[in-house]
């Protein structure tokens, strides 16, 4: 990492690591004393290569991206109509931060990994569950000169059983932070909608029960953008409207000067 934001053509060698020292105290999150739990532990990395990244944006600025919108792991488990078990997880992506030159990417695993979204028909093969939607969340990426790149919204229906569902994500209470003066992204936000009426918000991580009829609608992160809104092109602006990746009520967040009609 430091490599990449300093000199990304300097061939990997010993000097490359010798700057680079961590303390890890005994006892805290990253050098936990057992029984301590150790689960999530991507949303852990990715949030300390987060942070990493951000202190060093004062030391190289016009190197360092915005922040990313991080990842969201689900597991669920439970027993299909012919009695046998299951067991399915699914990562799902947030939006990349934007740097100097670049948009972010939407829908994209940043930082210490690299997991692609599980497509809809695979989920459905494997498990009674019921993919509603899939698609960009529209206005999630942090607007700037650059802008942001969009989470996605999926919505999940249980058809059979009583699920066992694990959530694990980041973001829903801290927003992705924009850089040189662009905007945060959007948090991350998971609703349930029970089939006996109501409604849950998830925290970022939880263990529960999910029912038959029961809706996940889960919506992750943007990424943050990157320089003054007001620098955007017009063009491009019209162009994210004209794809639905933001409303008129975001693309005003640009400016008067960005004349996009209604």
């Amino acid at each position: 990492m430091v490599r990449a934001i300093t000199d990304p053509t300097i061939p990997t060698n010993g000097g490359c690591f010798r700057p680079i020292a961590l303390n890890l105290p005994e006892g805290s999150i990253v050098n936990p004393r057992e029984p301590a739990p150790v689960n999530a532990r991507t949303a852990t990395i990715k949030r300390i290569t987060g942070t990493i990244l951000a202190a060093l944006a004062n030391a190289v600025p016009g190197r360092v991206p915005a922040d990313s919108g991080g990842l969201l792991v689900l597991a669920f488990g439970g027993a299909r109509r012919d009695g046998t078990s299951y067991v399915t997880g699914e990562l799902v992506a947030g939006g990349a931060g934007a740097s100097t030159g670049k948009d972010g990417a939407d829908v994209i695993e940043t930082d210490a990994t690299n997991c692609m979204n599980m497509p809809a028909e695979a989920i459905e093969l494997d498990m009674p569950v019921r993919v509603h939607r899939v698609e960009l969340r529209r206005d999630s990426g942090g607007a700037g000169a650059q802008r942001g790149g969009l989470g996605i919204l999926r919505e999940y229906e249980i058809l059979h059983g009583d699920v066992r569902f694990t959530h694990r994500g980041e973001r829903h209470f801290i927003a992705p932070r924009g850089r040189a003066g662009g905007r945060d992204g959007a948090m991350a936000r998971t609703v349930i909608y029970r089939a006996a009426g109501g409604e849950e918000v998830v925290p970022s991580k939880r263990v529960m029960t999910l029912h038959a009829g029961d809706r996940v609608m889960l919506e992750t992160a943007g990424g943050g953008g990157y320089g003054d809104p007001a620098r955007r092109d017009a063009d491009q602006v019209r162009a994210d409207l004209a794809d639905g990746k933001i409303s008129t009520e975001g693309a005003n967040l640009y400016g008067p000067e960005h004349d996009v009609g209604s």
